[in-house]
């Protein structure tokens, strides 16, 4: 079996999401959505988007948002039962509180609505290497080893991370469900800089790839730590009241 990139799990899950969302004018809220979607080009065409970003620079790059708002999503509100889908892609590793994002999300879904979470793994090497390194180093890693002119500028990559402890998958899907959600999509995969290095400079991506795999094997495979990322789609569960009212008769 292959190894799944990051575009692949992408695909199948914003495929996921579309088939859950045909047929419908679907009401969607980018959290931290910034400037890229990655939703399927047919569903952005036949929604209402709303994107709430911290960063005016991402804000006034995003082409596709219906409505565009700057403020901070882990205390912006919308009414309840506004959304039929939020998505909050490679966002929560650098709030301070993301539960108070996530609750937020689970008051303004609509019961059956779809919550989508991608974020870097932090129990994996690149997550470990960002969490335990100054951000600076993001910074001077970006700019001169992949070449990235405008890393740090305001509006570009890397941001700073906090990776909160809600961060790690199983701590998220434990929450979620605690919240109400109930977990029907999950992959991990490997980080983008792997494939990325071994394109740009195959000496030093071989390197890597060669010390992840040897800690792979001192850890005997308990976590393949190549995997620096992940993609988890949740549904919100009806409540208890329409629970019994959607029930057949005895």
């Amino acid at each position: 079996m292959g190894t799944t990139s990051y575009e692949t799990a992408s695909r199948r899950a914003g495929e996921l999401i579309a088939a859950r969302l045909r047929g419908s004018h679907a009401r969607i809220y980018e959290a931290g959505g910034g400037s890229l979607s990655l939703l399927p080009p047919s569903l952005l065409v036949a929604s209402t988007i709303s994107v709430v970003d911290i960063d005016k620079v991402q804000l006034n790059n995003n082409t596709y948002a219906d409505i565009k708002i700057q403020g901070d999503i882990q205390t912006y509100s919308f009414p309840p039962d506004s959304f039929d889908l939020v998505v909050c892609n490679q966002v929560i590793e650098h709030l301070d509180h993301p539960e108070q994002a996530i609750r937020l999300f689970g008051e303004m879904l609509a019961p059956g609505g779809v919550l989508f979470i991608g974020a870097p793994h932090p129990a994996s090497f690149s997550g470990l290497v960002t969490k335990y390194s100054p951000h600076w180093f993001h910074v001077w890693f970006y700019r001169h080893v992949m070449g990235s002119a405008t890393a740090g500028q305001p509006g570009h990559a890397p941001f700073r991370t906090v990776y909160h402890p809600l961060v790690h998958p199983k701590k998220l899907i434990a929450f979620c469900d605690q919240l109400g959600f109930s977990t029907i999509y999950f992959r991990e995969f490997p980080h983008w800089v792997y494939a990325s290095l071994e394109e740009r400079r195959p000496a030093l991506g071989r390197l890597l790839s060669g010390t992840v795999a040897a800690m792979n094997a001192l850890t005997l495979g308990r976590h393949d730590l190549r995997n620096g990322d992940y993609q988890i789609v949740f549904e919100k569960r009806a409540r208890k009241s329409e629970e019994v009212i959607s029930s057949p008769p005895a």
